[in-house]
């Protein structure tokens, strides 16, 4: 087991998320904690909206509402999805998920790295920007960057397609394709045992460097469900990181989560310290690490032995 490094405000970006940039084989792993940076709602804030436009619509009234408010978010989301079917009314989430820009947000920091992106998120401001000359401030400025590959439905989940750097996948759906996106625990339960989702996981933690971003405390559930879809097991290698935000106060609770998700998920928490700026210390974070990252497409060699899988040779 390795030691947990000392909570810092920047963190030193670890030499294989540097070296996987180069290898063509960095995926960024995208979670609530980045949008809600923005102001979109976490997964129990977007909850709590529906159950809120259903009551102004007089399909709940003030003391169902109390009732509910303090059951689990898919509860509460399944529960708004069933009463609004049940009155025929459209309860679009959408409208919650949009008006936000990129601007100078995590989410461009996060788009000039350009490497493929998976995400939990509905919105779409992951647009990941790969320009292989980047690094030629001449070639850069003629060269435009590769347009975004945006994937949402699971009948397409390929791990092919993260060897394309600008590709998003959105592993719960997107609000421009509301059929996709996941809402209701039956829904959740019924994607994460979809044959196409659990290979494309296994796939995923198999062949590339993963980080995670934005999965905190509070979307531990969600980070450990797909850790466990995905057949993660603990391994010598480190291949898989996560940047999570906590207190100094905390420092005992962080070296003790360090060990857990390293010996359960072979995941290496990368801590940093919240005491001042709370969450946003996470833009600063990547903001740092953006020019310490460049991304390529995956060499000669890798592309040849996927293609050799994928037809079986050897």
């Amino acid at each position: 087991m390795s030691k947990a490094a000392d909570l810092r405000e920047i963190p030193e970006l670890p030499d294989e998320i540097v070296q996987a940039g180069l290898n063509g084989e960095l995926v960024i792993f995208v979670g609530a904690g980045v949008s809600m940076l923005l102001g979109f709602p976490s997964w129990g804030g977007l909850a709590w909206e529906a159950l809120c436009a259903l009551r102004e619509r007089g399909l709940l009234n003030f003391s169902e509402l109390e009732q509910l408010k303090n059951l689990d978010p898919k509860k509460q989301l399944s529960i708004a999805m069933q009463i609004a079917e049940e009155n025929k009314y459209d309860l679009d989430l959408t409208g919650y998920l949009k008006g936000k820009v990129e601007g100078n947000s995590i989410y461009k920091s996060i788009n000039d790295i350009g490497c493929a992106c998976v995400t939990t998120n509905y919105d779409e401001l992951l647009a990941p920007r790969f320009n292989e000359a980047k690094d030629d401030p001449v070639k850069s400025t003629s060269i435009k960057p590769k347009e975004v590959i945006r994937i949402s439905d699971k009948s397409k989940f390929f791990a092919k397609h993260l060897d394309e750097p600008g590709t998003v996948v959105h592993l719960h759906g997107t609000i421009s394709s509301r059929e996709t996106m996941v809402v209701t625990t039956k829904r959740y339960l019924e994607h994460y045992d979809h044959e196409n989702v659990k290979h494309f996981l296994r796939e995923l933690f198999a062949k590339k460097i993963v980080l995670f971003i934005g999965y905190g405390l509070e979307e531990a559930e969600i980070l450990e469900h797909i850790l466990r879809r995905g057949a993660v097991e603990s391994t010598q290698d480190r291949r898989r990181f996560a940047l999570q935000g906590y207190f100094r106060s905390q420092e005992p609770l962080y070296k003790n989560l360090h060990q857990y998700y390293e010996k359960s998920f072979g995941v290496h928490l990368i801590g940093f310290v919240r005491d001042h700026k709370d969450y946003t210390q996470l833009e600063a974070i990547i903001r740092d690490w953006v020019p310490q990252i460049q991304v390529k497409k995956p060499t000669l060699d890798a592309d040849i032995a996927r293609m050799n899988e994928v037809l079986g040779g050897d």
